[in-house]
């Protein structure tokens, strides 16, 4: 179960702060199995370790509850309402934190991170973590730096800023415009810190991932849509081509 958006308050928090929080979006029934799986996935096969985490991609392949997550419409109002229509799936990956961690460097996200010259006036994409361990400062949770996308640029030193700390349960959905500065914490804990990304963009932009193959995630038109399996038709003067 989830509880109701606040999807103009969220969404107006997310132009104006560069993030929100969006408490028990999803259930402790439905977090703590994704929370299962994704132990399960983090040991398997398709896991990939690299020295700070370990990453698994694509993950409507591996799973109905992942899927489901994509379909939820609470969701998709509050990303309709940021992104416009048709917004397309950029990422949908699991990111576990080993212990240890160190600070991560202030960046932005994609597609802000490609751009040789940065544009303004457009949210263009933005990034989702949906934390399956409670989220804090002593093992790393992760900082923003309020207002920062504001005049999009690359991230270097924050000065006196004080950044924001997104401490929270699992379950908690944080909203982040894809030009917030922001960067993972010290992991001091001696537990690993999971969590799934999902990142998202305007129709327009080319999403990080292709779209894939037939499969049990493009079931519907909603969800071929979303993983760019199948686009709209384009238009001229509102007549389809």
């Amino acid at each position: 179960m989830t509880t109701p958006a606040p999807s103009r308050r969220l969404a107006a928090d997310v132009r104006a702060h560069g993030h929100a929080a969006w408490p028990a979006f999803l259930g402790p029934a439905a977090c703590a199995e994704l929370r299962v799986l994704s132990e399960a996935l983090a040991v398997g096969q398709h896991a990939h370790h690299y020295p700070k985490s370990t990453r698994v991609w694509d993950l409507f392949k591996h799973g109905d509850p992942f899927i489901e997550l994509l379909n939820n419409a609470l969701l998709t109002t509050t990303l309709k309402d940021l992104l416009g229509e048709n917004f397309l799936l950029s990422d949908y990956s699991l990111n576990m934190v080993q212990p240890g961690q160190p600070v991560d460097d202030w960046h932005i996200d994609y597609p802000y991170n490609e751009m040789p010259t940065m544009v303004s006036g457009s949210l263009l994409g933005l990034q989702c973590v949906l934390p399956l361990d409670p989220f804090h400062e002593a093992n790393g949770a992760t900082q923003l730096l309020s207002g920062s996308h504001a005049a999009p640029h690359r991230a270097g030193p924050v000065g006196d800023h004080e950044p924001t700390i997104f401490e929270a349960e699992p379950g908690t959905l944080l909203v982040m415009a894809a030009a917030t500065w922001h960067r993972s914490g010290f992991n001091a804990s001696g537990s690993p810190r999971s969590a799934i990304l999902l990142s998202f963009v305007e129709r327009w932009v080319r999403p990080m991932s292709d779209p894939p193959g037939p499969g049990p995630w493009g079931r519907t038109e909603t969800l071929r849509i979303l993983l760019g399996m199948q686009r709209q038709p384009e238009t001229i003067n509102g007549v389809a081509i």
